[in-house]
């Protein structure tokens, strides 16, 4: 199957975005998620890209083979103007081969190397299209431009250059998701005396099924307030196409004090606007990575995002998946890293 552009978006949204008449201290870029989680061959991970309007782009290769965290990252220029890419550090690879179809991400190093070809699972979803009020995400950057999400099969090869595995080429096929966002980040400064308060901030899981995909975002701080008055988003997608969801409720264990970065357990209650109610748990955690989340000063943490990799059941139903959990915990700590 084809998929077109979801409603609101075009071709052209596959790629680089630009920002105009914007102040010098604005950090615009487009962010590329994309997930693998492939308990078969005990390799999961996020491959994450940020590609910023000040000349330089982030590549991420943040992996957990056979439960050890082994992770790739670096800085590298990139044109200022906006383009199609591919976009690469010479090692970490992402290519557009066909529009809201097929994108190959490769990477060369020498503790892991992998091609993967990621293929439309189910139709893509415009974050502007979510109920009942559009994108919640427009309140968090002054200069938000969108965000698109979409279920994805992964194939390919992993080559593992070493542990107790080095050596061996696993073959990479199962379910994936990825998302693109264009947006500002981190324009306003932390505060001068960062806490360690531990406060949780967002759930936005990606739940893939045999027959469906399931993604939403929600804020557990609100999960007590009515519809319409929370940050709510996402959707259901499977072969007949996307539905929105109306409501979102997470929980999270553990979920106090610094334990909840940590997180291994997970459960969300999806609200469907026909009144559907899905219960989503999670069932086996198999690790987890955190992502690389900086303004233009790498010695500052700007954001404490989790990815944990999850298999995961639908309690009314009995449907069993895999996905990713991800969370984030407020404020960022430690503020300084080096």
């Amino acid at each position: 199957m084809s998929f077109q552009p979801p409603e609101g978006l075009t071709i052209e949204d596959e790629y680089r975005h630009s920002l105009e008449n914007a102040p010098s201290n604005v950090l615009f870029g487009d962010s590329l998620w994309v997930s693998v989680v492939d308990p078969a061959a005990n390799i999961h991970g996020v491959n994450h890209f940020h590609l910023t309007d000040k000349g330089f782009g982030r590549f991420e290769a943040l992996y957990v083979i056979d439960g050890v965290l082994q992770q790739y990252c670096n800085k590298f220029p990139l044109p200022v103007e906006p383009d199609q890419g591919p976009w690469s550090d010479g090692r970490l690879k992402y290519e557009v081969v066909d529009p809201y179809n097929h994108i190959n991400i490769s990477l060369d190093w020498d503790r892991f190397s992998f091609d993967l070809d990621f293929k439309g699972r189910f139709a893509p979803f415009n974050y502007a299209n979510s109920s009942p009020s559009g994108d919640p995400m427009t309140v968090f950057d002054e200069y938000y431009g969108g965000h698109l999400e979409q279920a994805m099969n992964c194939t390919g090869s992993f080559a593992i250059h070493g542990g107790r595995a080095k050596g061996e080429t696993r073959q990479i096929d199962c379910w994936s998701h990825r998302d693109h966002t264009w947006t500002s980040r981190f324009n306003e400064p932390n505060s001068w005396v960062v806490e360690d308060v531990n406060f949780l901030t967002h759930f936005w899981p990606s739940i893939q099924l045999p027959d469906r995909h399931i993604n939403v975002l929600g804020m557990y701080w609100q999960n007590d307030e009515p519809i319409g008055q929370r940050a709510n988003a996402g959707f259901v997608a499977d072969k007949d196409g996307v539905r929105p969801i109306l409501n979102a409720k997470g929980e999270i264990y553990p979920n106090e004090g610094a334990a909840a970065r940590q997180a291994n357990q997970f459960r969300y209650a999806l609200t469907m606007p026909d009144g559907e109610v899905i219960h989503v748990k999670s069932t086996k955690h198999h690790g987890t990575i955190k992502l690389w989340m900086r303004a233009e000063n790498d010695a500052e943490n700007r954001h404490d995002c989790y990815e944990a990799f999850c298999d995961f059941e639908v309690e009314e139903t009995g449907e069993k998946g895999t996905g990713t959990a991800e969370y984030s915990v407020y404020p960022p700590y430690p503020q300084w890293l080096v």
